[in-house]
């Protein structure tokens, strides 16, 4: 298989995910009209989508540099720059709360000042309704950029999402690149 078909297969895996993830009747469920629902094997609740959260990334955290210590701005001093490309999610009903498996897809890149190494690309994870946080996690996906090779992908997954499902209808989700603090080693 060539390279350049492997960079799309997360693409593709991602869009058919979403595919399956968007219906606009708030009653549907992975399963149809009236018939049972799916069920989720991991933890044997019903998987429903209908009252699924979209995903939204905010505007300016779907990418970002990290430079050099005292490079900021610098082309030169880029070390590497990660993106989130596609964004799918799942979601299942445990009791009252609802709980949403998070897919993010992306890529890192090497910039002239980086290296071969593990890079930790930070990814946050909020569920808001108004100005109510419900859920918020920040990860660090780990994608190792190896010697000669200008680019990884990596694909990001957090299967704890969890809030009140009452909230599931006015609630918004955000996935999105969260460096805060250390942008800079």
């Amino acid at each position: 298989m060539s390279n350049s078909l492997l960079r799309f297969i997360p693409a593709l895996i991602g869009a058919a995910v979403i595919a399956g993830c968007t219906s606009t009747d708030p009653r549907a469920v992975l399963g149809g009209g009236g018939q049972q629902p799916a069920i989720d094997q991991a933890t044997n609740a019903p998987v429903v989508q209908g009252t699924c959260p979209q995903v939204i990334l905010r505007e300016g955290t779907a990418y970002y540099t990290r430079y050099a210590k005292g490079g900021e701005g610098d082309a030169t001093k880029v070390m590497h720059q990660a993106s989130i490309s596609d964004t799918t999610r799942q979601c299942r009903i445990s009791g009252d709360q609802m709980i949403i498996t998070v897919v993010a897809s992306g890529r890192v890149v090497a910039g002239p000042a980086g290296k071969p190494g593990t890079v930790e690309v930070p990814v946050r994870i909020a569920v808001v309704e108004g100005d109510t946080v419900l859920y918020s996690e920040l990860q660090k996906q780990p994608v190792n950029l190896l010697e000669g090779m200008p680019a990884e992908q990596f694909i990001f997954t957090n299967d704890s999402v969890a809030f009140p499902a009452a909230s599931s209808q006015t609630a918004k989700l955000y996935v999105g690149i969260d460096p805060g603090p250390y942008n800079t080693p």
